[in-house]
């Protein structure tokens, strides 16, 4: 039986519950990251707790947990669970409800931490790529929760489910101003000759740990140029090579938007050399942590 840690204490999966009541049932009124655990080692689970704080600070929610327990409690949650290779999630919501819409100034967060075990995508998706379509619509990035993970996920659930419907594997999503934003789940990426574009954050995109490292990477170790844009969808008819970033996944090549081939219709060298990369930065990251996440246990 799985182990969770739900409000103070860690119990088996079967008896974690929250009440109806909670305000992320109610509403979606909270936020979530989402990582992946290498040997026993969570890649860069300081950004991603960061990143948690920030949006917990844009949604005013007070969470009366420090970074540095929440680290404590994710690896002893996989120490629990013995497991090596996972799938880690952390959810904070506003807490429970008093009835009303504008949450009371002495609710206390609800916090909640799962793991599972994943070994990643099948090798298939690397070597044939996948297949996009523009969706037109599901980013507004206007609104105050653009680019922060929240529980919120109405628009990229459907647009994933509209990618079904069509046969191909994700969406693009385009902003209100008709600009190039994320994919469902991921960021995204362009290669044409020599540089690398990737849409702006100011486009509604999330400021992914995986986007980030990439960005690092090519910067110091790809020798190619990569810029920051704002990127109409026709932009990504003509790119050399597309591919999508996050977590879990890691760096997914891009072959087909639309009914648009992407370069040669295969995954090309730039993400290739790019998904070496990443793992070689993945190895070093894990090499340092096997003797530092010893503190937190």
């Amino acid at each position: 039986m799985s182990i969770v840690y739900l409000i103070n204490r860690f119990i088996p999966l079967d008896k974690a519950k929250i009440s109806i009541l909670d305000r992320g049932f109610l509403y979606g009124d909270g936020v979530f990251e989402t990582m992946r655990a290498y040997e026993g080692v969570v890649f860069r689970l300081e950004k991603h707790i960061e990143r948690l704080f920030k949006s917990l600070k844009a949604l005013r929610i007070r969470l009366e947990t420090d970074k540095s327990k929440i680290q404590k409690i994710v690896y002893k949650l996989l120490d629990k669970n013995r497991l090596k290779d996972a799938y880690v999630k952390i959810i904070v919501t506003r807490g429970k409800s008093t009835g009303l819409l504008i949450p009371s100034e002495t609710g206390r967060a609800t916090l909640a931490v799962y793991a599972l075990p994943y070994k990643g995508y099948p090798g298939g998706v690397y070597k044939r790529g996948i297949k996009v379509f523009l969706a037109k619509t599901g980013c507004n990035e206007k609104s105050p929760v653009a680019g922060k993970k929240t529980l919120n996920y109405l628009d990229n659930i459907l647009c994933r489910y509209e990618a079904k419907k069509r046969r191909f594997d994700d969406a693009i999503l385009i902003n209100t101003k008709g600009f190039v934003s994320e994919a469902t789940s991921s960021n995204i990426f362009l290669v044409k000759g020599r540089k690398l574009f990737t849409p702006y954050l100011e486009s509604g995109c999330l400021p992914g740990i995986t986007r980030n490292e990439v960005i690092r990477l090519v910067k110091r170790l790809l020798g190619h140029r990569i810029k920051g844009g704002f990127i109409k969808a026709a932009a990504l008819y003509g790119a050399d090579e597309i591919f999508l970033t996050n977590s879990l996944a890691e760096i997914i090549p891009v072959v087909r938007v639309d009914n648009h081939v992407i370069g040669r219709g295969m995954p090309g060298p730039v993400t290739g050399k790019l998904r070496e990369l990443f793992r070689d930065s993945v190895n070093r990251y894990r090499a340092k942590w096997k003797i530092d996440k010893n503190d937190f246990l």
